[in-house]
């Protein structure tokens, strides 16, 4: 089955409810804006987004001028084209990407790689289009976490996610790049699911005992979750 016809039914319409949670939400931009800056800052010059959806990854990045986003689905960059009109959107597979040989210096790549059969055909598109020493940042969830879990055995469209640790992610990468840092974010994120825009309510993000709660019990997990079951895993390396 083609790529696209395997993630239409759950992704291939625009969310921009998504989106708005995402960048305007109470609480939860705050906390999306931090991720995404720690994983992916600072940026590169030539910017590439593999897997951009509506644009909510490269908001939080400031929508950088000449920055470019792909994705499988039009109706999804449509609507990011009309929100981040700095930024070029073009349709596109991240398995055959339509871009010449070192045509960026920077691929970020957030929440594509569990979606994925064949990721190993994604990392070697990532490093045809990256010129040599350029940098390529995956982010993931990881499986260890109970919430990611949850989400994992919950939601078919995301069972990919049961593959993901640093392991994987780092073995991956090492096909072609040269690995150079790991991290891991957010211990135990439960805002994502207490103001979740279906299975929780956003609108409680706007109470201010609300938010207080919210940090500190996850700067509370912050401090005794251990490492390997925090909710994000992140892998930076280098075209060499």
């Amino acid at each position: 089955m083609a790529l696209r016809d395997h993630l239409a039914g759950a992704f291939g319409d625009a969310a921009p409810e998504h989106f708005d949670w995402q960048t305007q939400g109470p609480f939860v931009s705050e906390k999306e804006g931090e991720l995404v800056r720690a994983a992916f800052l600072p940026l590169g010059e030539r910017v590439l987004d593999v897997g951009c959806g509506e644009g909510a990854t490269l908001h939080h990045l400031g929508a950088p001028a000449g920055a470019v986003g792909v994705d499988l689905f039009e109706a999804k960059l449509a609507f990011a084209r009309g929100r981040l009109p700095a930024c070029r959107f073009v349709v596109a597979s991240a398995l055959d990407l339509p871009f010449d040989a070192g045509a960026f210096d920077h691929i970020i790549v957030r929440d594509v790689v569990h979606h994925l059969d064949e990721p190993e055909r994604l990392v070697d598109e990532c490093r045809r289009v990256l010129s040599p020493g350029g940098r390529i940042d995956v982010l993931e969830p990881c499986r260890n976490n109970p919430l990611i879990l949850l989400h994992a055995l919950t939601n078919k469209a995301e069972r990919g996610e049961l593959r993901s640790t640093i392991p994987f992610l780092v073995g991956l990468l090492s096909r072609r790049f040269s690995v150079q840092k790991t991290s891991r974010h957010q211990a135990m994120p439960v805002h994502r699911l207490v103001l979740h825009p279906e299975m929780g309510r956003p609108s409680l993000g706007e109470a201010r005992a609300v938010r207080a709660l919210l940090e500190g019990f996850e700067r509370a997990a912050a401090a005794i979750v251990p490492g390997p079951f925090w909710a994000y895993i992140h892998v930076r390396a280098i075209a060499t």
